[in-house]
Order: C-alpha cells, then sequence, then structure tokens
C-alpha cells in the first residue's frame, strides 16, 4: 500500500513539475513577444514622429503663408495663384507634396490582431490608443478634408479665391494644432517605452 501510495505522489509530483515547466516556458515566450512588440511600436512611433515634424514645418509654412495673405499682409501668393485659371495647389505648397511619408500603424495593429496587447499594462495600452487614434485622426480626417476642399469644383472657380483662401487657412490651422499635438503624445509615448 506505501508502495502505491508513493508511486502515485510521485506521478502527482511529476504532472505538477511539468506543469510548472510548461507555464514558465509559456510565459517566458510570452514575455519575449510582449518585448518584442514593444520595441516594434517603439521604433514605429519615433520614425512616426519624424514624419510628423517634418509635417508640422511644412504646414506651418503653408499655414503661416495663407494667414499672412488673409489678415492682407501681402498677397503675393493671391498674385501667383490668379495666374492660373484655376486653383493650383503647387503653388499654395511650394511645389511641395501635401504628404511626402505616410505614419504606419503595423506595429500597433500586429499587435492588436495577435493580442499581446493584453500582456501591456493598463497605462501603456491607453497612452498607445491614445497616440493612434489622433494620427487616424489626422490621417483620415483632416488631411481628407483639405483634399476634399482642393477636388471640390467650387474652388477652381477664380471668383471664390477669397473664401477658398480662408478656408484652407483653417484646414492648415487645424490640421498644424494637431500635428503639435500628435509630436508631443510622440515623444511622451516614447518615453514611458523607454
Amino acid at each position: 500500500m506505501k508502495k502505491y501510495f508513493a508511486d502515485g505522489l510521485l506521478i502527482v509530483f511529476s504532472v505538477l513539475f511539468a506543469l510548472l515547466i510548461n507555464k514558465l516556458y509559456t510565459d517566458y515566450q510570452t514575455n519575449q513577444k510582449k518585448e518584442f512588440a514593444l520595441k516594434s511600436i517603439k521604433q514605429e512611433l519615433e520614425q512616426n514622429l519624424t514624419i510628423v515634424q517634418t509635417w508640422k514645418e511644412r504646414h506651418s509654412s503653408i499655414r503661416n503663408r495663407l494667414s499672412d495673405l488673409n489678415e492682407g499682409k501681402t498677397d503675393t501668393l493671391k498674385q501667383q495663384l490668379q495666374q492660373y485659371p484655376f486653383f493650383n495647389f503647387g503653388v499654395l505648397t511650394d511645389g511641395q507634396s501635401l504628404i511626402n511619408e505616410i505614419m504606419i500603424n503595423t506595429a500597433w495593429e500586429t499587435s492588436k490582431t495577435t493580442g499581446i496587447i493584453s500582456e501591456f499594462d493598463f497605462k501603456t495600452t491607453e497612452k498607445l490608443t491614445y497616440v493612434y487614434l489622433m494620427q487616424e485622426v489626422i490621417t483620415d480626417r483632416t488631411i481628407s478634408n483639405i483634399l476634399d476642399l482642393y477636388f471640390d469644383m467650387e474652388t477652381h472657380k477664380m471668383e471664390n479665391l477669397g473664401p477658398v483662401l480662408i478656408q484652407f487657412e483653417l484646414y492648415f490651422g487645424e490640421l498644424v494644432g494637431q500635428e503639435y499635438l500628435l509630436e508631443h503624445l510622440y515623444e511622451d509615448a516614447i518615453s514611458q517605452l523607454n
């Protein structure tokens, strides 16, 4: 009887030990995936920070030119625009594109899809969610509004030039304000991930 008890105890101990080893290994793998995800998100945020700083500089310049024009400080921009039978967006942007690079969210979306985000602490998840939502607002809404205004047929009627320039100034003012906020959010999130 003692032999059966000892054998049973050994089997139970062996099974529990195997489960412990398996749990430790699973936790190790999960932790490795979490660390990789956080590292990837940090790199993505750093890349996006560089992009938004470039955008902010370019868009601030456009906003300032529009502001000077609409406040009557200069009419050079208006004169340049009036040389064309349509609204030439290139004149407004000094021949540069509105956005030269795209802010990405691949690491963030992958973390959500794979479920590894459930391993992040609440504060990190909250901060990253806010950062990526603000990024989405800029790319999906504000820039889209600027492009919608540009592609509106009424924009290209030169008799509407004055009101169109005011609308562009308002849109670019909003865009620059959002870029300042997003820049701060990126820096804050990066410092938290460090």
